[in-house]
């Protein structure tokens, strides 16, 4: 299989110029051929379903089930449906994604697709519930044999009843919509303090996820989280999760950082990922897999973050990760999981 080479003569499959909304209705922006790919010679678990293989797209570029089909046709087989909210929701104004370095500053030439690193910042938008209600079942429905769809919820404040009780909401939304495996959202840098930090706390994830676990049985319930201060932090955390239902943990969400410019005097810190925060996330993956293994935690690990190349994903793996996730990496090059399944002998 002779797979054309995309980045950087071709644009993402995301219009970086064009608002969340307009990506969401008229993306993705693809039109390269798909290909067959072979049967594989065994399927993995994946919290209970077989899988054809380990790759997939973390909650982010999947805006509606149009996005969740072509990833799923373009090898991606664990595919997260976008963070969904329990009401609807606006999206942060342009922009939206511009190319960094390293050290956040902004820049026009984003180099290499390995080392390709952008801020984003759209605040986790959603649709309806009616909307989601009909998309989330569409989207299933879209996936082939060996395919599950994870569907992410966050929770959002002062909407009429406790902050854990709308994340339950949302949860439930998504369980009534036909969500397999439910991610919550513990960790997002470019929305309301509140929001964005859960997983720092080890008693409110303990106390959040033991609800949200049990709204939701017998679903799986995987919890998406960012950096950690410490090791200390980390083991609390993990060994909170556990206790409190979660099946799987998936980490890092891109890495907040003070953004030169900023996006706008609103946002003087946005979200960073990409090539940059590869190192990073492997070394989380390093340190949450020896926490599990030490502490028979029996947790799945996602791992997600700078995976811009086939071979990173093996980078994931031999850190311990059970599954890789690739966003950026997937926008940029969309026949990037096709390449790694491709590299397999």
């Amino acid at each position: 299989m002779k797979l054309p080479e995309w980045y950087p003569n071709e644009a993402p499959i995301y219009d970086i110029s064009k608002t969340y909304s307009e990506n969401a209705e008229y993306g993705p922006f693809f039109d390269g051929p798909i290909f067959k790919r072979e049967n594989p010679k065994q399927f993995f678990d994946f919290l209970g379903f077989p899988v054809r293989s380990k790759i997939g797209v973390p909650a982010g570029p999947l805006l509606t089930s149009k996005w969740v089909a072509l990833a799923a046709r373009l090898g991606f087989d664990i595919p997260t449906y976008k963070t969904i909210r329990s009401e609807a929701h606006p999206s942060h104004r342009l922009p939206n994604v511009t190319f960094v370095n390293a050290e956040g500053r902004q820049i026009k030439d984003p180099g290499p697709l390995s080392e390709l690193t952008i801020t984003n910042s759209f605040g986790m938008p959603s649709k309806s519930p009616e909307f989601l209600l009909e998309d989330i079942a569409k989207a299933n429905r879209s996936l082939s044999e060996g395919q599950v769809m994870i569907v992410s919820v966050v929770g959002t404040p002062n909407r009429g009843v406790s902050f854990v009780q709308d994340f339950v909401r949302a949860a439930v939304l998504a369980k009534e919509g036909g969500a397999k495996i439910i991610e919550v959202n513990f960790s997002c840098p470019n929305v309301e303090k509140a929001e964005g930090i859960l997983y720092q706390n080890p008693e409110t994830v303990h106390e959040y996820t033991r609800i949200i676990a049990k709204a939701i049985h017998p679903t799986p319930l995987i919890l998406k989280v960012g950096v950690f201060e410490n090791d200390h932090q980390m083991k609390s955390v993990l060994l909170s999760a556990a206790r409190g239902g979660a099946r799987a943990i998936c980490g890092i969400n891109s890495v907040s950082m003070a953004v030169h410019p900023p996006l706008d005097e609103g946002r003087k810190t946005s979200g960073v990922c990409g090539g940059a925060i590869r190192e990073k996330a492997i070394q989380f993956i390093r340190d949450a897999s020896k926490i599990n293994r030490d502490n028979r935690l029996g947790l799945t690990l996602i791992g997600c973050g700078g995976i811009m190349a086939p071979d990173h994903f093996d980078l994931f793996f031999e850190a311990g990760a059970d599954v890789g996730m690739s966003a950026t990496g997937m926008m940029w090059d969309p026949y990037l999981a096709l390449r790694y399944h491709a590299s397999i002998k």
